[in-house]
């Protein structure tokens, strides 16, 4: 039992540790703002993440699996991460300075923050296909086992997993920042921008070739 917890966490961890939007977006927004824009960044992603788990309980896995959903979700994420990296990118200069001159956090940015992270895990195709792919063969293998509870509780504990590496990096971002200039700052925001668009460029690469192959075939 220990080892079933320990390895279904472990797998949390290991899915949300590598590199990607979300991650990028928290960093930045620790960078820019301290912990809590960064950490509800991570809850944003989260709660995402927890919704498409109730949705595949009622059957999402077969609308997802049509091909314009994944094109259709694929330039999504797409125009969402191009239009999050520039936006980022030339408000870089002044958020750094904002950010160094004040303590406090900008009226409305908490629910901004939230709002991105929901946004950018719903839309991100890759976290769609880890969905049909191997979360959805832990659901699928309980399910047809009939043990509703196992599948809610097998799933609760890889969301724990993401959450814990989520509200790792938030604090280590927040008290990193305390460490650095703002030139350090800035030219960490402007890469994790640059990040962002490269990922969205990525995201439309591939929408635009399954779209054009399916026009061919």
């Amino acid at each position: 039992m220990l080892a079933t917890v320990s390895g279904y966490i472990l797998l949390g961890l290991s899915i949300a540790a590598p590199v990607g939007p979300i991650n990028v977006e928290i960093i930045k927004r620790g960078l820019q703002y301290g912990f809590w824009p960064a950490f509800l960044v991570g809850a944003g992603g989260i709660s995402s993440d927890l919704t498409l788990m109730a949705l595949m309980f009622f059957g999402l896995s077969k609308i997802m699996s049509l091909a314009w959903v994944k094109i259709i979700l694929t330039l999504l994420g797409c125009f969402i991460l191009l239009y999050s990296g520039w936006t980022n990118l030339r408000a870089t200069s002044q958020a750094m300075e904002t950010s160094k001159a004040s303590a406090s956090i900008p009226a409305g940015i908490g629910t901004r923050s939230y709002l991105t992270g929901v946004t950018i895990a719903a839309s991100n195709p890759m976290n769609l296909l880890f969905w049909l792919g191997i979360y959805g063969s832990v659901l699928n293998r309980a399910l047809h086992q009939n043990n509703h509870l196992q599948s809610f509780f097998l799933c609760s504990l890889v969301l724990l997993g993401i959450g814990l590496w989520n509200l790792n990096l938030a604090f280590t971002v927040h008290f990193g920042r305390l460490l650095m200039n703002t030139r350090v700052m800035r030219g960490i925001n402007i890469f994790a921008s640059l990040v962002l668009i490269g990922y969205g460029l990525k995201f439309g690469y591939i929408g635009l070739s399954e779209l054009l192959y399916i026009i061919i075939s």
